[in-house]
């Protein structure tokens, strides 16, 4: 019996971290347990983005790597096409970095509290501008009660050649999850990318409603948002554990 135990235990997979974003275009407050490891990726269009009618795609993955159960490592890679009237299109690959998010509680399902903070800071290199960098940081907060999650993600973000001719823009969002059926979620978001300079085309918002699934070691969510100042902007995400 003992040993029909331990092959029961070598077989089963272990619990993996799944459904670990319930948003498109907002950041969650969950992070791998320590020594846990996931590929995840998002898939973003922002269309008919004003003044200029700019049209993108951009694919983002990377290996996310649990360094504590509160501190996690992200290492992204960033594509991306892109057109607008009177610019050249521009296509391929955009950027590289790395990004920590360090959560302030618990993860244990025993002793998370319900309230959950958490810092996102990262840096990407330009791979063609090579002047620039990029770095960004998100303050994300959650509260889940019951079925019900709700969250609010303020972000910073910035192109960095020299104090002279940076750009800075502030991203605010925030959405809402309803655990319907198991693992599926429903809701809504709204985020928005806010220049601080002259920069208008920068400036837009999108509000729209969020699906998300998770299933056993695999997570999926994405939202579709209409907007002021762009026409719409679908964006999904994806992830597995190993």
């Amino acid at each position: 019996m003992r040993g029909l135990l331990v092959v029961a235990l070598l077989v089963v997979p272990a619990v993996a971290h799944a459904g670990r974003d319930y948003y498109g275009w907002l950041y969650g407050t969950e992070v791998l347990p320590e020594r846990g490891a996931e590929w995840a990726s998002w898939l973003q269009e922002t269309n008919e983005q004003h003044p200029d009618n700019a049209k993108e795609t951009r694919w983002w993955t990377s290996p996310l790597i649990g360094i504590t159960d509160q501190l996690e490592l992200a290492l992204p890679v960033e594509m991306a096409w892109s057109v607008a009237n009177d610019k050249r299109p521009r296509n391929g690959l955009d950027n590289f970095g790395a990004e920590l998010r360090y959560r302030f509680v618990s993860s244990d399902p025993v002793d998370a509290p319900g309230f959950v903070p958490l810092v996102r800071v990262a840096v990407f290199r330009d791979i063609i501008d090579r002047d620039t960098w990029n770095p960004q940081v998100d303050f994300v907060m959650s509260y889940e009660m019951d079925r019900v999650h709700v969250l609010v993600d303020l972000g910073g973000y910035a192109d960095i050649v020299d104090l002279k001719s940076s750009h800075f823009e502030f991203h605010p969002g925030a959405g809402f999850s309803i655990r319907a059926i198991g693992d599926l979620r429903f809701g809504a978001e709204i985020h928005a990318e806010l220049s601080f300079d002259d920069q208008s085309s920068s400036n837009w918002m999108i509000f729209g409603p969020n699906i998300a699934w998770s299933h056993g070691r695999t997570w999926l969510s994405a939202a579709y948002g209409i907007g002021i100042r762009i026409s719409d902007a679908p964006r999904v995400q994806w992830g597995i554990a190993f």
